[in-house]
């Protein structure tokens, strides 16, 4: 009792166990498991490779017979001796049809496969039956259904092994017909036919002789016919239920294009079976095999008891290991529990409960560990905040610091700023920053901007410039460079700043753009320089993503306050939206966009939304004169605009939206003149037999003018209205012709013609004969 709860209490010593010996067996299991299923499917495959070599041979046997069945078929069809006298239509002396018959009786004593012999003359509807056919014999009844089935019209298989079942016995055979009619035509006129009736017992013996699967006594081989029907000896046993096995094969053969198959199946009495096919070459029949599962996979279950015997055993063996070396493994951390026991140690009574030792430990020094971490955090927070909080003070309110108490702030919170200057501000806009803000969180654009300022330091380090990093909270970062190698002229920060946006861009996979101030020497001038130095970054939308603005770059663009635009081009961009020109509406749109990468940002984006609202002003005017107005819909135009970041961006935007404009309209226009085509269509069909009707006379009912309705048509159909009435009065014309008693005279005036020639003519011209020769050539063929 005593090591039973000394054992309770070292609960981690307990999960050592258990695990080390979970572990064993779950290993020994799954060993033991991919040993079994690498076994069964090994067997199945070598079962299937043995199954497809004994059917294959079965196919060949059957094949054998066939072929000499149909030797003997044709050698006695050949043989005039037999021909002349019960076959052919002449008339033939008794004593030669005696004859006849007796030498069938003994071609057919000479085959000890063969059931029968039967001969039906289709000239005399006279039947000669030799065998069990013949008359006063017990089978006599099946000559006259054979000579039923014979004398049908569509004929039965020519040389082939046809299963004849008259007795009603189910999915049985009385014998197997070997048929060779007079001819090899499809259809039967009552010719004559030589049957050939072979012994089932012939072809059923074969299959048993060949029958080496797994397990014969217990195993089923039977045939199939083409028709699906089950062909059966009359002596199967373990024979599965046929529909069953029907559906079976009919699913399995859905998934296979080989005319081999090899798969298992439960069947509802007999249980799990693995079913065999090949389709053989022998009148479309397939051999069929069924064999029982456990028969063939016996071994391999006495292997899976054996792995049970083994898994059980092993595990008894794994538990007494596991305790030794358990035992061993505890040692280190038994030490250690008694080390920390030592200040209030381990208790069942504890108010949380302990999961195991090494989790008390690790409590102990996890609570130990946070207490330290909140309040270093918690000291380091709050100088970052004030920190912070100061540089955005001197950046947006900068002539309120005075010298001093610029410099106090300095050495106060670590800034990294030379008091005595000179300074440049830096703005740092990130690229596509729509996007960068759904796929990052804050935590992360809070290490970028950290990474951002750190690159930046050590990138202006060696010129001894000091680099202090503002977070703007937007779409951009701020740089306050100062002292060090910034003078009156700035030669290494462009190549500087170049140097930053390619390192972010390799590292970080993110493109910034960088516009930075003129230089001042006093302090208090930095929030002016922040000022300028962000209205420069808006000129990103002239020069682009991972752009580099200087002033002296934009310095003529925000001098230039007059601002034009282009009448002329505002007046070709109406007329190529009104007209549906794609290539002048675009012309007309870079044209109006050309002049803008000179003038001051606010007049570039006033440019741009001008030129916005001159598409929409078209497009208002354009439905406004029309009965249904075009289902383009630019209410977000203006919006979409404002957020593109480079002038390239709205160009393109624009692009797509005349492209949308202009498909839209043709198909407008298309849909329009595909209800004419169809209108001048019906007009015809409907009024072909009018000997007036014409081009004109469509135009009147319609409303339009004959040239605009003859454009359209000839467009859309490649002939002219005239030419497709006349396609339509020949193509009636023709069908009178062949079904109608009409005179040819009469034919012409329903098809709308008065003039006899004319009509001669152009039926001649399309059918290259006159009407008359076209009606006797219909008759005769």
């Amino acid at each position: 009792m005593r090591m039973l709860q000394s054992y309770k209490s070292k609960r981690y010593l307990l999960r050592m166990l258990l695990s080390i010996t979970i572990l064993l067996v779950i290993l020994l299991s799954l060993s033991s498991a991919v040993l079994h299923y690498s076994a069964e499917r090994r067997v199945l495959q070598m079962q299937e490779e043995a199954n497809r070599k004994v059917m294959n041979q079965i196919n060949h046997n059957l094949t054998f017979m066939q072929e000499i069945v149909n030797n003997i078929a044709l050698s006695l069809y050949n043989d005039e001796r037999f021909y002349f006298p019960l076959m052919s239509n002449s008339e033939q002396e008794d004593i030669d049809i005696i004859y006849s018959v007796n030498q069938l009786n003994k071609a057919m004593d000479s085959q000890s496969f063969l059931h029968s012999i039967f001969v039906y003359n289709g000239h005399n509807n006279k039947s000669y039956a030799l065998g069990p056919l013949a008359d006063q014999m017990e089978a006599h009844y099946m000559a006259d259904r054979l000579a039923e089935r014979i004398k049908r019209p569509e004929k039965l298989p020519q040389l082939q092994l046809i299963p004849m079942n008259f007795s009603g016995r189910p999915n049985a055979v009385d014998f197997f017909s070997v048929i060779i009619y007079e001819s090899f035509t499809s259809m039967n006129n009552r010719e004559s036919a030589l049957v050939l009736n072979v012994k089932p017992e012939w072809v059923f013996d074969n299959l048993k002789v060949v029958n080496g699967f797994s397990a014969p006594d217990e195993s089923s081989v039977f045939l199939m016919d083409k028709d699906g029907s089950f062909i059966l000896s009359g002596e199967e046993q373990n024979l599965p239920e046929l529909n069953d096995l029907r559906y079976a094969l009919g699913k399995d053969q859905t998934n296979r294009a080989e005319t081999f198959g090899f798969f298992s199946h439960n069947f509802q009495e007999q249980g799990k079976s693995i079913v065999s096919y090949l389709q053989m070459g022998v009148a479309g029949w397939k051999v069929i095999s069924v064999q029982p599962y456990n028969a063939v996979l016996g071994g391999v279950s006495q292997m899976r008891e054996t792995f049970v015997i083994v898994i059980i055993s092993f595990l008894l063996l794994a538990i007494i290991v596991s305790f030794a070396l358990a035992h061993k493994l505890y040692r280190p951390i038994e030490a250690l529990l008694s080390r920390v026991t030592r200040h209030g140690g381990v208790t069942e009574t504890s108010p949380q409960p302990i999961r195991d030792e090494l989790a008390y430990v690790g409590n102990v020094y996890g609570e130990m560990a946070e207490k330290l971490l909140v309040v270093t955090d918690e000291k380091e927070k709050q100088k970052t905040i004030v920190r912070h909080s100061y540089l955005r003070s001197i950046l947006t309110g900068s002539a309120s610091f005075s010298r001093h108490q610029l410099e106090s702030c300095i050495d106060k919170y670590g800034l990294n700023l030379d008091p005595a200057g000179p300074f440049v501000v830096v703005v740092l806009k990130i690229d596509d920053y729509t996007a960068v803000l759904a796929r990052t969180t804050e935590t992360e654009r809070q290490l970028y901007a950290f990474a951002i300022a750190n690159i930046a330091g050590e990138i202006m380090a060696p010129l001894r410039i000091a680099c202090e990093m503002v977070d703007a909270r937007s779409d951009h970062l701020v740089l306050l460079l100062s002292g060090g190698a910034l003078g009156s002229e700035l030669p290494d920060l462009p190549e500087l700043l170049a140097r930053l946006q390619e390192i972010v861009m390799d590292y970080y996979k993110l493109s910034l753009s960088a516009a930075y101030s003129d230089i001042s020497r006093s302090h208090e001038s930095i929030t002016d320089l922040y000022a300028e130095a962000l209205h420069f970054s808006m000129y990103k939308l002239l020069f682009g993503r991972r752009s580099l603005i200087a002033p002296d770059l934009v310095r003529a663009n925000v001098s230039r306050t007059e601002y034009a635009m282009s009448a002329d081009q505002e007046k070709k961009l109406a007329e190529a939206v009104k007209t549906n020109d794609l290539a002048g509406m675009e012309a007309a749109v870079i044209q109006l966009l050309s002049p803008l990468h000179g003038y001051h940002y606010d007049h570039i984006v006033h440019g741009v939304l001008h030129i916005v609202d001159v598409i929409k002003t078209t497009i208002r005017e354009i439905n406004g004169n029309r009965i249904s107005s075009l289902p383009i819909d630019l209410s977000a135009l203006s919006r979409q605009v404002l957020e593109k970041e480079t002038l390239s961006d709205i160009t393109d935007l624009l692009r797509l939206t005349l492209h949308d404009i202009h498909e839209k309209r043709r198909g407008s226009e298309q849909d329009t003149n595909a209800a004419l085509i169809e209108a001048i269509k019906d007009v015809v069909a409907n009024h072909y037999a009018d000997m007036n009707l014409s081009l004109q006379g469509i135009s009147s009912m319609l409303r339009m003018t004959s040239a605009y309705v003859g454009r359209i048509f000839k467009q859309s159909e490649l002939v002219s209205v005239g030419e497709y009435i006349n396609e339509i009065r020949l193509t009636r014309a023709r069908e009178y012709l062949e079904t109608k008693n009409f005179s040819i005279k009469e034919i012409m005036e329903l098809v709308g013609y008065v003039n006899e020639s004319t009509f001669f003519k152009l039926f001649k011209k399309k059918y290259g004969v006159t009407p008359k020769e076209y009606r006797l050539k219909s008759n005769i063929g």
